[in-house]
């Protein structure tokens, strides 16, 4: 019995068909691993000016800490001659957001960078519903609250 096999042409129409569904399809959370929304920190500082300096202790110090506990971010420090320190946070949607500390003390500095990491990029909404879904339901959000007859386990095996 023989196989058949596709025309060349054909496999390499199938192939780049793939290939470009594969390049569409964007890293999604829930799908298969957790996408962190922050890629990349940016901390500027000048060398001389005395609004940096207590952002230099915190570079000096806790800096390395938080770039050993987040190896997902690229942390990445650069010198900004004549202005006051910044953070700028890029994230994987294109956004980007910066936080100026210049009269941030260093015990609030973490703080600062904790919330910068934690941020998802996204610019704040309010939000009209509850639930936001790719497949929104018909029936509405399920609760346990909404239903007449409570059902145990043990009521299940005493009927079989």
């Amino acid at each position: 019995m023989a196989t058949f096999r596709y025309p060349r042409v054909l496999n390499e129409l199938v192939r780049a068909e793939k290939d470009a569904l594969i390049k569409a399809t964007k890293p999604k959370n829930g799908v298969g691993a957790f996408v962190f929304p922050c890629r990349k920190m940016v901390f500027n500082y000048c060398e001389r000016s005395g609004s940096s300096n207590s952002f230099k202790d915190y570079l000096q110090g806790a800096a390395v800490k938080f770039a050993k506990e987040n190896p997902q971010i690229e942390v990445v420090v650069q010198p900004r001659p004549s202005r006051h320190p910044i953070i700028r946070a890029f994230y994987t949607n294109g956004a980007q957001k910066a936080k100026c500390l210049r009269k941030v003390k260093s015990d609030d500095i973490p703080e600062v960078v904790k919330s910068l990491r934690d941020h998802a990029g996204y610019k704040l909404r309010r939000w009209n519903k509850y639930v936001i879904s790719d497949t929104p339901s018909v029936r509405g959000i399920f609760s346990p609250f909404h239903v007449k007859e409570v059902h145990h386990i043990s009521d299940m095996k005493s009927k079989n």
